[in-house]
């Protein structure tokens, strides 16, 4: 039996906030043997009805949140190489500290292929790796060097799917290249020293075209942001950040 994506994320939800595998089966009335596969760092769920590459088989049944996410996901900590047989290996990293990112890339990257998404741990940090021949039309943006040495520039198919998923195409960049954090003020106002702290959000890229990305999905969403330094793009007021932590937060 075929459970659904919601079942499972909330199946990993329970499990970080502590419940073991037989509360989690009686709350959810499913087997426990299937609650622990999905708790298993190395389970990736089979996605029904994604049977190949949205992009060759121009179906209509487009995954596109998980892709645009994804596409987020690799603009910042994601690389492709190329195989024998025109297949390429797509590989994201991501902190080890960071149990509910590393379970929704990997739910992103299964709901994307239908190749075997494998999980390595390496030190400090997890790499989620796929071997599929049409990572390349999924990720055209693939090049030689590094990418904040080449031009970064969606088609025109990609630039429909991140417009109607800007907060996806947000939640990938800032989960892969950004953080939420306290910063800390110190004033002096009549001889006396005074500190308060507000959070921000922070986006740090050394590509142009990459924190122009960022910059203009943050302008769809109608959210403020500062450019801080050469290569980092701050949001701090208040009622931007409130609206980001409703569909980002801090990194768990």
């Amino acid at each position: 039996m075929t459970r659904a994506r919601w079942q499972v994320e909330q199946v990993l939800d329970f499990h970080r906030s502590g419940l073991n595998s037989s509360q989690i089966a009686r709350h959810m009335n499913i087997p426990r043997a299937t609650i622990r596969g999905w708790i298993d760092p190395r389970y990736v769920r089979l996605v029904v009805g994604c049977r190949g590459c949205f992009r060759c088989e121009r179906t209509s049944n487009v995954p596109g949140p998980d892709y645009v996410y994804l596409l987020g996901l690799y603009l910042g900590d994601g690389c492709l190489s190329g195989h024998a047989k025109g297949v390429w290996r797509l590989r994201i990293f991501q902190d080890t500290r960071y149990a509910g990112l590393i379970a929704e890339c990997r739910l992103a990257m299964a709901s994307v292929t239908t190749a075997r998404v494998g999980l390595r741990k390496c030190i400090g940090c997890v790499e989620f790796s796929a071997y599929w021949k049409h990572w390349i039309h999924l990720f055209p943006q693939h090049g030689p060097g590094l990418k904040w040495r080449r031009r970064i520039v969606l088609e025109q198919w990609q630039r429909e799917l991140t417009s109607a998923y800007p907060a996806q195409l947000l939640r990938g960049l800032i989960h892969s290249d950004g953080c939420r954090s306290l910063n800390t003020v110190r004033r002096r106002w009549s001889g006396r020293e005074a500190q308060y702290a507000y959070p921000r959000y922070f986006f740090t890229n050394a590509s142009d075209d990459i924190r122009n990305l960022f910059t203009d999905t943050c302008d769809q969403l109608k959210v403020r942001w500062t450019q801080t330094n050469a290569r980092s793009i701050a949001i701090s007021r208040h009622g931007d950040v409130a609206f980001l932590d409703r569909f980002i937060g801090p990194k768990s």
